[in-house]
C-alpha cells in the first residue's frame, strides 16, 4: 500500500467525520436562534407600525403612514425581552409636544416581542408611565 493511498484513506475518513458532526452544529445554531427584530410591522388591528431600523433604533409611528408622527427609541433585545428607550419624537411641533407629554424622552419600557414567520406579538408591555405606550403596542403583528 502507497503512502499516497493511505493519505487518500485519511482524508475520506476526516471527511466523513466533518459530514457526521456538520448537522450537530447545525442544530445547536438553531437552539440559539433569537427572535427577529428587523424589518416593519404593522399591528393587525389598527395603524400602528413598528421599524426596527437597525440592530439599535426602533421607531413606534402611532398612527401608520397617515401622519409623520414617530417615537424614536433606543434598545435591545434579551431572551425575547425588548428593551427600549425613547430618544426622541418626530412630527409637526404641536404634535411633538402632545408626545413630549404622553411619552416623554427618556422613558424607559420593556415588551415581550415573539415572531412566527410573518406574524408577531407583543405582550407584557412593561415600565414606570407607560400606560398609554401600554394600550397601543400590545397585539398582533403582520411583517409589512
Amino acid at each position: 500500500m502507497s503512502l499516497s493511498h493511505l493519505y487518500d484513506r485519511r482524508l475520506f475518513l476526516a471527511g466523513g467525520v466533518l459530514a457526521l458532526l456538520a448537522p450537530l452544529v447545525v442544530a445547536d445554531d438553531k437552539k440559539d436562534a433569537k427572535p427577529t427584530t428587523a424589518g416593519t410591522w404593522k399591528k393587525a388591528d389598527g395603524n400602528l407600525i413598528l421599524e426596527f431600523v437597525d440592530k439599535e433604533t426602533l421607531k413606534v409611528q402611532p398612527h401608520g403612514d397617515k401622519e409623520n408622527i414617530a417615537i424614536e427609541c433606543s434598545y435591545s433585545v434579551k431572551d425575547g425581552v425588548v428593551k427600549a428607550k425613547i430618544t426622541g419624537h418626530e412630527g409637526k411641533d404641536e404634535i411633538k409636544k402632545k408626545l413630549k407629554e404622553v411619552a416623554p424622552v427618556g422613558t424607559e419600557f420593556t415588551f415581550k416581542w415573539a415572531v412566527d414567520g410573518d406574524k408577531a406579538t407583543i405582550d407584557e408591555v412593561d415600565g414606570k408611565n407607560v400606560d398609554a405606550l401600554k394600550s397601543h403596542l400590545e397585539g398582533k403583528f403582520e411583517k409589512k
